[in-house]
């Protein structure tokens, strides 16, 4: 029997054990920690025994996928599928507050600096060596499969972080020219000119790479000596749903009847279990939004988390919106879950939206007003060139395109909404 001990802050959450010859997972609350903390998810209950699928399937959603994930195997020889071993090897800078440790109690301390001219160099590098690979270690525990690095940002210097210190920021990468970070910095900016929270961002540059760096919110700076961490969980963790299943057809389009992963109608259940109900269901109708109108087809279970303390549950600010929909002929721009029965643009009409409504118990004529709202923002922003300074010779082409894309987009859902309220009268 293999085991780890998981720690909020100092304090232990419990002992996960595992039995590798039947490959079954457990895990058990301290005592203290069923006093005075909280459960860790809607189905890691302080009064039920846990199963081993519900616990592999939160700690893979911990874990990174794709290149991440072969990057960890690969240098550590391991299997993509020893879950335990490789929780055991990103554990002490996970998504969120939990740490998981092989003693019961190492908290070291510590900061590595790293130099702007090194930093710059191993960007520019980035395709012969994996960014995430720094000291004979592999650095990276962020869950999704874009190519990031977590890294800690204190006065203004760069640096990787442990103990009473954690990872503060997350600098993501262009990847195959297509002008990704400068996408999802239009998209996020434009997301909260709508009215939704989203993380602090900003483009930096180091020498000639343009990388996106997203404060986390999973992370709070008190000072110099000590980040606070703060228990998130996302969309697949809240619905005891593996990484597999983070996209409702999670077998693929040809697949179609196969609908048993995320969907808006099993995010909506989640909506009760928050602490304002109102809020929430507020929150994520204003997402569902944002995303048909910028284009972001890749909104799947794993790209909307809560934050969970005693006693609350709340959505944390909404991220990773970008406009997938401009590659068309790049990248498959089919809906992560369905509106309706619609997975597309093109599907989507007035008979979806209304029978979406019906579905969710969400007020038709409510949410065409937010669509109105939405979509006037977003318009006015793009015609007001508001993010027009972050626009510059080499992504000017790229600006205009994702303007014209978005309003496009906008005036051919503004005909289906409003042939929705014939149907109203």
């Amino acid at each position: 029997m293999m085991q780890l001990h998981i720690f909020y802050d100092k304090i232990e959450v419990g002992i996960l054990k595992y039995e590798p010859i039947e490959d079954i997972f457990s895990f058990e609350y301290s005592h203290d920690w069923k006093i005075k903390g909280f459960e860790l998810s809607p189905y890691m209950k302080f009064d039920s025994v846990i199963s081993n699928n519900v616990i592999k399937n939160f700690i893979e959603n911990l874990l990174p996928e794709g290149k991440g994930r072969e990057i960890l195997t690969n240098m550590y020889h391991i299997s993509k599928n020893n879950l335990f071993a490789l929780i055991q090897l990103i554990g002490k800078d996970t998504t969120g507050a939990l740490t998981f440790n092989l003693e019961h109690n190492t908290f070291m301390t510590s900061f590595r600096e790293i130099t702007i001219s090194e930093l710059s160099h191993r960007i520019k590098d980035r395709k012969n060596v994996p960014i995430a690979i720094w000291d004979g270690n592999v650095r990276l525990s962020v869950a999704g499969v874009q190519d990031k690095l977590p890294i800690t940002i204190i006065d203004g210097k760069y640096g990787f972080a442990e103990g009473e210190l954690a990872s503060t920021h997350i600098l993501k990468f262009e990847s195959n020219n297509d002008n990704l970070v400068f996408n999802e910095y239009l998209s996020l900016k434009l997301a909260s000119i709508a009215g939704l929270k989203t993380p602090n961002i900003q483009i930096v540059h180091f020498d000639n790479e343009v990388v996106l760096q997203v404060e986390r919110f999973d992370r709070e700076l008190i000072s110099n000596e000590k980040i606070i961490r703060k228990h998130v969980i996302d969309g697949c963790q809240a619905l005891n749903l593996n990484v597999m299943h983070k996209y409702e057809r999670a077998f693929g389009k040809e697949l179609k009847d196969y609908k048993e992963g995320a969907s808006f109608q099993k995010i909506f259940t989640l909506i009760e279990k928050c602490s304002s109900p109102i809020i929430a269901k507020k929150d994520i109708i204003t997402w569902i939004i944002v995303n048909l109108c910028l284009g972001n087809s890749d909104a799947h279970g794993k790209n909307i988390s809560f934050f969970i303390e005693k006693n609350k549950m709340e959505l944390t600010p909404f991220y990773d919106i970008v406009n997938i929909e401009i590659y068309e002929n790049k990248y498959d721009t089919d809906f992560a879950m369905g509106i309706d029965t619609a997975f597309n643009q093109k599907e989507l009409g007035s008979f979806q939206i209304i029978e979406f409504c019906k579905d969710l118990k969400i007020n038709l004529k409510g949410f065409i007003k937010e669509f109105k709202r939405v979509s006037h923002l977003i318009n006015k922003a793009l015609a007001d060139d508001i993010l027009i300074d972050i626009v510059n010779s080499k992504n000017k082409d790229f600006y205009e395109k994702y303007k014209k894309d978005v309003q496009f987009r906008i005036g051919e859902l503004t005909s289906k909404f409003e042939y929705c309220l014939e149907y109203e009268k």
